[in-house]
Parts: structure tokens; sequence; C-alpha cells
């Protein structure tokens, strides 16, 4: 039996669930765990479409002779850079993490400004109030459907929201918008969030200069790419007093290796890529419009632009 959708999916992963309820009564699917070996007894010479991690999915593409479509299940898919063939297509997961990223960048800073953890570990009474969030002011380092879903949820807490994009273009849910590269978007910034993918434009965005125009005490938190920030620059504003805290769920590398110096800094807080999980219904519904205009043999939506980046 020949196989038109091949599922390369960790054993406890649940995506490929919905993935094979709607795509299994109109093609024929395959499932096949990461850890399993490339053997030659998994014919791969009719795949048309691999769905995946991207690093996942790297060892399979070359054995997919008549591959037209990759879904990726991340947001991000520069892992498979050099690796897409001529003529295939990339749908990174997108417009499906607002609520997960919203969840997670708004929890984060609401604990640090109410010192929500340090009061769940107090041995002693300590009635100082805190100031909140009401009338702060958050800078979001990319203004698409993640930016606009924090921005949008930032907003009924009463902070405001500046966006940084490639043009300036003024953007739903953001009272301004700079363009890329004006660093006068950082002047006095409370929190900083980067939604940023990784590209060449977007290496060390937040750097020295940046941070040096925070308003003291900032929150720095990246849920892009670990590209985005100048580390060393960023150690420096932490341990300085300039930045107040940094919430940091990606990097340059990961796992973060031990030795890394943001694991002995007190105000970092490391969430190991675990901000916006792929819950079960995200890939079939990020699938769902595209397989029909798949089949029908039309242009798919969403596709991955090499010359952007993303």
């Amino acid at each position: 039996m020949t196989t038109d959708v091949l599922l390369i999916a960790n054993t406890d992963d649940e995506w490929p669930i919905g993935v094979i309820e709607m795509v299994g009564r109109r093609l024929s699917i395959a499932r096949v765990d990461v850890s399993e070996e490339l053997t030659s007894e998994i014919d791969c010479s009719s795949v048309e479409i691999l769905v995946g991690g991207p690093t996942n999915l790297v060892p399979w593409i070359h054995r997919c002779p008549k591959l037209r479509w990759i879904q990726s299940t991340w947001a991000g898919v520069d892992a498979l850079s050099g690796h897409i063939p001529a003529g295939v297509v990339v749908t990174p997961l997108k417009k499906v993490f607002g609520q997960s990223m919203s969840e997670f960048v708004l929890g984060w800073i609401l604990a640090l400004e109410r010192r929500i953890l340090d009061r769940a570990l107090a041995s002693t009474w300590d009635d100082t109030p805190e100031v909140g969030v009401f009338g702060k002011t958050m800078g979001l380092l990319g203004t698409g459907s993640i930016g606009r879903a924090v921005a949008k949820t930032a907003h009924h807490l009463g902070i405001r929201c500046r966006g940084l994009n490639s043009d300036g273009r003024p953007v739903d849910c953001f009272e301004t918008c700079f363009k890329a590269g004006d660093h006068r978007f950082f002047d006095g910034l409370d929190y900083v969030v980067s939604v940023l993918p990784k590209t060449t434009h977007t290496e060390n965005v937040i750097d020295a200069n940046a941070l040096k125009r925070l308003s003291p005490g900032s929150i720095v938190v990246n849920i892009g790419r670990g590209n985005a920030i100048d580390d060393d620059a960023l150690l420096t504003a932490l341990k300085n007093g300039v930045v107040g805290a940094a919430v940091l769920d990606v990097f340059r590398e990961e796992p973060l290796p031990k030795a890394h110096p943001y694991w002995q800094q007190p105000n970092v807080y490391i969430t190991s890529h675990t901000s916006a999980p792929t819950l079960q219904r995200f890939v079939a519904q990020a699938m769902a419009s595209n397989l029909d205009r798949f089949i029908a043999g039309h242009d798919l939506q969403g596709t991955f632009d090499a010359s952007k980046g993303y």
C-alpha cells in the first residue's frame, strides 16, 4: 500500500491523532516514531506530504522523491534551511499560538510585577504593596498573529503597546509601530517581548544600545528565537540592574548548556522552550484549509518565504 502522508512524531505526541482523523479519510497516511531508525522497510517513494518538527523531518526529506508539501509542527522552520528541495512548499504552524503565548507572557509579567514567586516562598510578614502593570508600556518585536494576540491581552490589563516590524506599518492593537532598526522603539519600555523568527535581519536586535534605553528595572521576555538577543549585553544589563529580570524561553543552542552563565544569574528565568506547546488540535487545525487546496491542485496559503526567513 502506498503512503501519501507521512507523520514523524515522538511516541507521546498527541498532535498526529487530529491529523490522522482529518487526512485519513482522503489520503493514505502513516506514522513513524522519531526514535525509529531510517530503515529500507519504510517505503517513502509515494510520499507527497511530510508532517513533523523541522529537525525530525530533515533526515526524511531526501527519502521522499515525490515530496510536494512539508507541514511543520513548529512556528519556526529555520532548521530546514538548506534542506528544502526545489518545488517543495513549507507551511510553518501559524495563527494557533496566540492564546498560549499570551498566557505565558502575561503570566510571567504578572508573577514578577506582583512578586507572586517571592510571596509564595515567604516566611515572614511583608505587606509592601506592588505597583502592578496598569499604565506600563510593552514593546513587542513582531506584530504578526502572536504579537497582536499578546498586545490585545495586555491591553485588557491597562498596558500600552508599541510594535516593531519590517517597515513601521500601523497594526491593530498597537498605539504606534516602529521600523526595524529604529532604536527609539525601546525608549522607556517597561517590558520588551520578542516574538521574532530567526533571520539574518533579527540577529542581536536586542543589543546593548537597545537595553540602555529601557526603563530601569524593565523585564525582557523572549519567546521567538534566541538569536534576537545579544546574550553578553543582556547579562551585563541584568547584573547592573538596568534590566530587572529576563524570562527566556529560547536560546541560540538548545538545550541550553549547563555551563551557560544564564543558569547562574538569579534574575533570569529559563523556561526550556515551553511557551507554546503544540496541542493536539493545532496541527490539524492549521492544515485543514490547505489540505483542500492541495488536493484541488491550488497554491497553499501561509507558506514559508525563504527570502524573508519566515
